[in-house]
Order: C-alpha cells, then structure tokens, then sequence
C-alpha cells in the first residue's frame, strides 16, 4: 500500500475477504508482477476487470484507503494520524454501504481511544482525530447512533451552502441534566429519533403523552411484536414488575403514584381515539415529570434500559 506498509500480501488478503464477504465473489485484487506497490483488479479467469461499475470501484478504493491507515498503524512517525473520509458511500449498494459503515466506526473507536479506552476489540489509538462528511443520510445514521453522548470527544457539524457561501455550524444545545453544560445533538433523524427529541423538551402534559404513546406503540408493537391488552399485563400485573410501580410503605397503605399514571398511558396504547377521548381524562395539576419518569420505569420492565439510554443520549457503562 506504501512503504510503511509492513505486511503487504496480509492487507491484500484482508481486502479479498471483505470483498468476498461482502458479495463481490467475481474479482480480488492482486499484486501486479514486477511492479511494486501497484495492484491490479483481476477476475477469475484471470483477466483485468476493466468493467466494474462505480460503486464497485468506490468501495475498492475505500478498503485501500482503510488498509493505507491501518497499514502504518505501528510504524514510527506514522502512528498519529489526521483522517478525513469525504462521502464514501456513493453509488454503493446497501451491502456495500454496511461494511464501509462498519469499518468507520471502528476507526471511530480507534480515535476515541485517545480519549478513553471503552472497546478492549477495537485497539490503538493511531486516527488521532477523524473527520466525516457525508450528505447520505443512511450512511450517516449508521455510523453516528452511537455518538451523540459522547461529548467529550465528538462534535456534529452542519455545513450550509448559500449564494455561494459556506457556514459551518455546531449543532450543541444546553444539556437538560446539567443546566450549566451543552451537550451535542445530530442534525439528522429519522421520524422515531424525532420523537425522542420531541419528548426531551415538552413540558406540557397532553403532548408529551401523545409523543411517549406513539415511541411505546411504535417501538413494542411494530418492533418487538407486542399485543397492546399484552403489554399492559406484562407491565402492570406481573409481580416482578408490578412491585416497580407500586412502592409498599411499611404500616400503611401502598404507594400507588406510579401505578397510576402507568395504567392510564398503556391503556390508550393501539387506542384510536388518542390519548383523551373526553370522558376518562382530565388534565388538572398533573406533573409531565412524573410521567417521563414512568416512562422510563416502562422500558426498565420490559429489559429495554439501554434502549432508553441510548434515544435519550445517556452514558451507557461497559
């Protein structure tokens, strides 16, 4: 790959496998012979493949381009990299387009370990910073789900062109645990990742009850294959999950401020009269807190507390 590259037939190797792996079964390349550090993309019988469609060559490109830095990874001089990937996804097909996101975010990984070392799989800390650009939007959500919490070490930018100008903006907002701090926020979401957004800044009740009914109903009934009337039980009467809701107070009666507010938003979950029909709901000093924070208990029940941490941007431990 260059003269830093210390084991050149292993990354050609490591290129053919992913290209196998990948689908792309009818080429590989090969050292040219007699020429060093040039490499040609040969068939199966043999042949230069000299037809191979863009999204081909792209991705053959980027996996040099991936071998060209890690090639170096423990040479002298060369180990502290500056890396700028600039829209590799285009023309790939989507099978294309998940390995090439998979290998940024390892180099992702690579560059935080700067930082903090979180991922004892992914190892060195070569990439000492990494710049993406992309207006792909799949490609970018795929390699970006994971990082918007990690404020320490990464920033999203949205770059707008207008009359021929440029900005750059950052997209930061004021964290809504720690008032006094910012946190980051990505620029780009698909319609379920909005909502989340969306229920990080109601205040009022109704709203905010019709935005956690449509994530609950999207997300167990559409995703993991939850019934509603299901649901419900499941949440509310089995006792291990019961006794979330309902807190008992030694010599009184139970605590059942939890259980209520949960009863009454599963109950309205695959309801199509909304959230209040007008008869069994009257919006007096509710507190939306209150029910965000059975929300929350919601998915601990059902063993999605990382899911929660994730679409609300907490810090998830190893």
């Amino acid at each position: 790959m260059n003269k830093y590259n210390t084991n050149t037939e292993a990354a050609i190797d490591s290129i053919n496998k992913i290209l196998k792996d990948s689908g792309f079964q009818g080429f590989g390349i090969h050292a040219k012979e007699g020429l060093k550090n040039v490499y040609e993309v040969i068939r199966e019988d043999g042949s230069i493949a000299e037809n191979i469609s863009e999204g081909e060559r792209n991705f053959i490109a980027f996996l040099y381009f991936y071998h060209q830095v890690r090639g170096s990874m423990s040479s002298e001089g060369l180990n502290k990299k500056i890396v700028v990937i600039d829209d590799p996804a285009a023309s790939m097909d989507s099978t294309a387009l998940f390995c090439v996101s998979a290998i940024v975010r390892e180099m992702i990984n690579v560059c935080r370990n700067n930082t903090e070392y979180l991922d004892l799989n992914i190892t060195g800390d070569y990439i000492k910073q990494l710049f993406i650009l992309t207006h792909n939007v799949y490609f970018h959500r795929e390699v970006t789900y994971q990082q918007v919490r990690c404020y320490n070490c990464t920033s999203f930018y949205m770059i707008r062109k207008n009359d021929n100008l440029f900005t750059i903006k950052l997209c930061k907002r004021q964290s809504k645990e720690i008032p006094t701090a910012e946190d980051n926020y990505n620029p780009v979401q698909n319609s379920y990742a909005a909502l989340w957004n969306e229920l990080r800044d109601i205040q009022s009740t109704i709203p905010a009850l019709n935005v956690m009914r449509r994530i609950l109903e999207y997300y167990f009934l559409q995703l993991c294959g939850y019934e509603g009337n299901d649901l419900r039980e499941i949440i509310l009467e089995k006792p291990e999950n019961r006794n979330k809701f309902i807190k008992q107070v030694e010599s009184e009666k139970p605590d059942i401020t939890d259980y209520q507010p949960a009863s009454f938003l599963l109950a309205y979950i695959n309801n199509p009269n909304g959230i209040s029909d007008g008869l069994n709901y009257v919006e007096d000093c509710e507190n939306v807190d209150a029910y965000k924070r059975v929300f929350q208990i919601i998915f601990e029940a059902l063993g999605q507390n990382q899911h929660y941490k994730m679409m609300t941007g907490k810090r998830i431990k190893s």
